[in-house]
């Protein structure tokens, strides 16, 4: 009775979780993220300048690519077309602030974000005679004095920076975060409100540690693309390996900012060249003919499975249905935790998965009748050809999660999603199989009645001849 006791509790337990999940997805709490093939999104090719080497563009798409998914947004499309042009294609963020988001997101893919630390050499402000005279510095020359636009800090109003060459750059950023601050908690003002902290790398805090004690007294600029951001007085130097960046930014501004601070700056400056709405119409066309085609095969199998197992057969149908409903479920949780967005390939990795359930069942209930076919009776035949037939499953289920794995570690784009949703799904397999269809099996098995009930008992599902004794003594 103890044993019955642990399979009721283990199949009470999987079929609980599948319903919270299955409930979850109705009532909207769960729903999966879909992919640009399935909802649509935007295309966005970006081009750099003229002679751009190709190595410095295939480190421009690796950052992009950074910024994307430190972004939250799973599955996109980042490619190379011809010698200077990355085109990005992004699945349509869901939600009020959808069409927000994905103007920020567009605004930080092409963003150069060149941080540059500079001394001030003097602040040109609007009333002085040389303000007008004075002009912006195109590009940003590192070795020599620049004229840079930015606001003084103490009134707001718009200034121009003349600065000196550059002291340090972004490299030696190791680490961003944005931060409020209180205007309560703060003694300064100035100091309140959003800003981004930054860490410095080791070799990059001994050289700032260097940089603010030769300009205590003095004014320090943190550019980002030729715009100074703030510029501090140095009143003491600076050994922590940290520092802020302040400017009255908005929550996503600070935000946005740790983020490509973070994820490096992009070697060459990008140009949108074409920016155009990607329709869902062939994703959507595509779905529906696989779902079709999808159900129909599941009908033909679930009908395959009565005739020849008879309640076996119901037991797998009962257990394809909770692993769908649970793949749904770590789907939709991906996508609300980690932004994964589910595609047609994401999709093909399911359909082959539950293809994988399904002999999953097969091998065991196959195991079930050599065991029967030996003479075993239905309860005895249950643990030897479980412990069998697992062996067998586990061996084909790890070969199956280890290759999806290397194929996600290797591939990109919708590749990945195919990689990612075979690995979990199989691995979800072996998940439901050890616990809902074997307590199932055991339970079945204990019970006379349902192993001999007529047309659809266990042993009718295991029907078979049983092998005929060895004669002895030859014929005569």
């Amino acid at each position: 009775m103890r044993g019955t006791g642990r399979h009721v509790v283990s199949a009470l337990f999987v079929v609980a979780l599948a319903t919270a999940s299955l409930v979850a997805l109705l009532i909207g709490a769960l729903r999966p993220l879909l992919g640009l093939d399935l909802v649509g999104g935007v295309s966005v090719i970006l081009t750099a300048p003229e002679g751009t080497p190709a190595d410095i563009l295939d480190k421009t798409l690796d950052t992009i690519r950074n910024r994307v998914d430190a972004f939250g947004v799973a599955e996109p499309d980042i490619t190379r077309q011809g010698a200077l042009n990355i085109q990005v294609q992004i699945p349509a963020l869901e939600g009020q602030t959808g069409g927000d988001r994905q103007e920020r997101l567009l605004e930080l893919i092409g963003k150069t974000a060149q941080l540059e630390f500079r001394e001030v050499l003097r602040i040109i402000a609007p009333g002085d005679t040389a303000y007008d005279r004075t002009e912006v510095t195109p590009g940003s020359p590192k070795n020599s004095n620049v004229v840079f636009p930015g606001r003084n800090e103490a009134g707001g109003q718009p200034v121009k920076f003349r600065l000196g060459p550059v002291l340090m750059t972004g490299d030696a950023v190791d680490r961003a975060v944005a931060r409020y601050l209180d205007p309560v908690t703060v003694t300064n003002p100035a100091d309140a409100g959003w800003q981004v902290r930054f860490d410095l790398t080791d070799e990059g805090a001994k050289t700032f540690a260097d940089i603010t004690e030769r300009l205590v007294g003095k004014d320090l600029a943190i550019v980002l693309d030729r715009r100074v951001e703030s510029a501090p007085n140095i009143r003491e130097a600076i050994t922590g390996g940290t520092g802020t960046i302040s400017g009255g930014f908005s929550e996503p501004e600070a935000k946005d900012l740790a983020l490509v601070l973070r994820t490096g700056a992009l070697p060459v400056q990008l140009v949108p060249s074409q920016v155009e709405t990607v329709s869902p119409t062939l994703g959507r066309e595509s779905l529906n003919q696989g779902l079709v085609a999808g159900i129909a095969g599941l009908i033909a199998l679930a009908l395959y499975l009565a005739f020849y197992y008879r309640l076996l057969g119901v037991v797998t149908w009962l257990g394809m249905a909770i692993w769908s409903t649970l793949a749904l479920g770590i789907v939709s949780l991906l996508g609300q935790a980690a932004g994964y967005s589910l595609t047609l390939a994401g999709v093909a990795g399911l359909v082959v998965s539950l293809g994988i359930t399904a002999d999953s069942y097969i091998v065991f209930y196959e195991r079930l009748k050599d065991e029967v076919r030996h003479g075993k009776t239905l309860r005895a035949a249950v643990a030897p050809a479980f412990k069998r037939a697992w062996k067998t499953i586990v061996a084909a289920d790890i070969v199956t999660i280890t290759a999806a794995a290397i194929l996600y570690w290797l591939a990109i784009g919708s590749v990945r999603g195919f990689a990612l949703t075979l690995g979990l799904a199989t691995f979800l397999d072996m998940f439901v199989v050890y616990f809902f269809k074997r307590p199932m099996v055991f339970l079945i098995a204990r019970s006379r009645w349902l192993s001999e009930l007529r047309g659809m008992g266990l042993r009718s599902g295991v029907a078979v001849a049983a092998e005929p004794a060895p004669v002895r003594g030859g014929a005569k």
